[in-house]
């Protein structure tokens, strides 16, 4: 997921306040503000020398001028100016809020939009120019320039980190900062900006936006952790959020993601408790996020492959609530109920399972053996049968020719007459029997295994026990 940028109209136009009443002001910041009206006419006139001279010379006085009336909030704001001509982001920052803040204090509207107009004239330059960065950067990512992308997406950071300064505590700046970032592989960077940024920007109303993108920008640092097998400061990262956030979802599920992929790198008892850690992480992601059936289903699997039955049982069971009819599911539940010795619930589990997807042949070699660890040995045969049926025959081309083929009087003829033409027909051999015919009755549950001369070597029920 991406997080979204938004491009600032832009201010063209730089103001300055004309003189009102006439009074006494400090020769520093009258100075001051003199030398930054003769830089900017300079630079229109692409003086270049003259113009950086003389902004130079405008910080100079108006820094004195400042020190000696603090009250002269025009004057800071004309060192904002000079500041923000020179690149001084920081700087120039710091003196715009505090002229916004001293002329809003005053009540005096006309300076305060003269002071607002300037600084967004400053920041719209850079805060554009930190966006376009990041679309060429896009542009040069997507063609597989890699060295041209990491160039352009650290010129956005530079772009977007004075844009911040010239406006600390604006939500849209610190999101689009943390993005040129984030985008560019600097997570840490990305998390520290957007930390921050929630308490400087706790005033503005979009402030929410950096909450959103600092999980999205926590989710791909992870991820790209796994993604490098750095799986032990994965688990570390994800166990340390869940402490801020233990009602999150996601963060379980990372944590889960982590603790699986760590445990396909271990043998033996580490492999099962990391199996167990990630199972007990999908777990509780699923307590949060109870309408999500793939969380239970990773916690099960997680917990059969730690050898935790009776807790793999309970999740498969949570997972088919939420997506009954998963005949996958229902195998899986079969294989653990079977281990736990639960036979006749795994034959019920499995015989639901064939009603499902009675196309795979699996789970009728499952069923097969589940009766003969139940010692249900007649039964294993009548499974064992179908799944040889399925696993090693042809499917007939002709099933109602075959049927109406069968010799009268056969056990065949008599099938086909009593229970009507089947769904499926395979052709297989059996090394003791020779060639044989299984007729798949697969909506009655049934299946009938004759040899060539119709006679019936082998009738298989599935059908679930009332």
């Amino acid at each position: 997921m991406k997080l979204r940028l938004t491009v600032a109209a832009l201010s063209v136009t730089l103001c300055a306040v004309t003189a009102g009443t006439a009074f006494a002001r400090n020769p520093h910041i009258a100075g001051g503000i003199q030398y930054v009206t003769q830089g900017i006419a300079d630079k229109q006139r692409a003086n270049i020398e003259d113009y950086q001279r003389e902004m130079n010379k405008a910080v100079d006085q108006l820094s004195t001028g400042a020190a000696e009336d603090p009250a002269d909030y025009e004057g800071q704001g004309y060192l904002a100016w000079a500041y923000a001509e020179l690149d001084s982001a920081g700087p120039a920052g710091e003196w715009f809020a505090k002229a916004a803040a001293a002329a809003t204090a005053k009540g005096d509207k006309k300076k305060l939009d003269v002071i607002l107009s300037n600084r967004d004239h400053y920041w719209s330059i850079a805060f554009n120019d930190g966006i376009k960065s990041i679309q060429t950067a896009q542009q040069f990512a997507d063609a597989g320039a890699k060295a041209e992308a990491a160039t352009e997406f650290a010129t956005a950071a530079t772009k977007l980190r004075s844009a911040s300064l010239l406006r600390p505590g604006h939500a849209q700046t610190i999101r689009n900062l943390a993005t040129a970032y984030a985008l560019g592989l600097n997570y840490d960077a990305a998390e520290r900006v957007l930390v921050a940024g929630q308490t400087q920007a706790a005033a503005d109303t979009s402030v929410h936006v950096l909450a959103e993108a600092l999980r999205t920008v926590r989710a791909n640092k992870a991820s790209a952790l796994i993604d490098a097998k750095k799986y032990d400061e994965a688990i570390a990262y994800y166990m340390d959020l869940t402490k801020g956030e233990p009602t999150n979802a996601e963060l379980w599920m990372g944590l889960g993601n982590a603790y699986y992929n760590r445990a396909g790198t271990r043998v033996d008892a580490a492999k099962k408790a990391d199996f167990k850690s990630a199972a007990d992480s999908y777990a509780k992601a699923f307590e949060n996020r109870t309408t999500d059936g793939s969380l239970a289903f990773n916690a099960a699997l997680s917990y059969q492959n730690a050898g935790e039955l009776a807790l793999a049982e309970g999740q498969w069971r949570s997972f088919l609530k939420v997506q009954p009819g998963d005949a996958d599911a229902l195998s899986s539940l079969g294989s653990v109920l079977a281990d736990q010795k639960k036979y006749d619930e795994a034959q019920a589990a499995l015989e639901q399972a064939i009603q499902i997807k009675p196309e795979e042949k699996i789970y009728f070699r499952q069923l097969a053996a589940v009766y003969s660890k139940a010692g249900n040995n007649p039964k294993s045969t009548e499974m064992m049968f179908v799944y040889l049926a399925v696993a090693n025959g042809k499917a007939h081309a002709d099933i109602t020719g075959a049927v109406k083929g069968a010799k009268a009087g056969t056990a065949a003829a008599n099938t086909a007459t009593a229970v009507g033409t089947p769904e499926k027909i395979f052709d297989w051999t059996d090394n003791q029997a020779g060639p044989l015919q299984t007729w798949m009755y697969t909506a009655k549950h049934q299946a009938f295994t004759f040899n060539t001369a119709g006679a019936l070597m082998q009738k298989s029920d599935w059908n679930p026990k009332k």
